[in-house]
């Protein structure tokens, strides 16, 4: 699945939170891991200290790799620093580089102060390259120290759509490498009822105008997680009602206690077609838990 992950490093700390990401997944699936930094065209006279930096992290993720791995098998780890605009390098590097997943901070910071790496890097990235992103907020840095395992419980939010179901065979496999819990989320959508124009709303619960339409979705989610159990996954399943799907997913993965959301993004939105565009944004600006965005090119 995974043959070769591209960590994005842009010197500082916080972007560094990529790196046990890395090397959890990279000790589970053999992948060769590539750390990637990209330095601007005015900085060429530091390029000796970030290559060395980043060699020395190399060594450091090889080491704990290796600590995880069967004895006599090793995982191939890179170091990388180029010059350019740190988007359009990180997406030229996946198409020379045959990459298969980017793991990248979600923010920026101002590291060594060689241009923004993150950030609003990110938000080009997800929408440009046709491969998985996993994005890990600065929040998640105080997890690397107290879990064993850094993943253990995997949410997949789905709304009934084929597009939707693209993050289902990534969110399986991976569940079953890395031999840990899996739960599909599914809501179902509340109805609204407005008055004559006097500016009154009213919103009735989904469940009391359409029972039959809520447990025709349950019905499909009990389906799927069957078919998901005869193939030896871990999986439960969960449905609720509301308005909000990204406040949903978020509030979802809290309840229970999800370390890695997997879910697709970009398409059409409409009626029960949520998972899609600004529900995969607004997840990714306001939830907490590590999120992999699979993306609808993705086939």
């Amino acid at each position: 699945m995974f043959k070769r992950i591209l960590l994005t490093l842009d010197g500082s700390e916080v972007s560094e939170i990529v790196l046990p990401y890395g090397e959890e997944l990279a000790g589970k699936l053999g992948s060769e891991v590539i750390l990637y930094h990209v330095r601007g065209h005015e900085h060429l006279q530091q390029e000796h200290m970030h290559q060395m930096y980043l060699d020395r992290l190399a060594e450091t993720v090889r080491s704990n790799i290796k600590k995880g791995r069967p004895k006599g098998t090793e995982v191939r780890v890179t170091a990388k620093v180029e010059a350019g605009e740190p988007a359009e390098s990180i997406c030229n590097l996946v198409d020379t580089n045959k990459v298969d997943l980017i793991i990248m901070a979600s923010v920026s910071t101002a590291g060594l102060k060689v241009g923004k790496m993150l950030g609003s890097v990110t938000d080009q990235v997800c929408r440009t390259v046709p491969i998985p992103v996993m994005l890990i907020r600065p929040q998640n840095i105080k997890q690397t120290g107290k879990k064993r395992r850094l993943v253990n419980h995997i949410l997949i939010p789905l709304d009934g759509s084929e597009l939707s179901k693209l993050a289902l065979p990534i969110g399986e496999e991976l569940a079953t490498k890395l031999k840990v819990r899996t739960t599909l989320f599914r809501m179902a959508t509340m109805i609204r009822i407005y008055d004559d124009g006097s500016g009154y709303t009213a919103y009735v619960d989904y469940t009391t105008l359409n029972e039959d339409e809520k447990r025709r979705v349950t019905d499909e989610m009990i389906a799927l997680k069957k078919e998901l159990k005869e193939r030896g996954l871990k999986v439960t399943h969960l449905v609720t009602s509301g308005f909000d799907a990204a406040n949903e997913i978020i509030e979802v993965s809290k309840k229970i206690d999800a370390d890695l959301v997997v879910m697709s993004t970009h398409g059409q939105s409409g009626l029960g077609r949520w998972v899609f565009g600004s529900v995969a944004e607004k997840v990714l600006r306001h939830g907490e838990t590590p999120l992999l965005l699979v993306h609808a090119r993705v086939r």
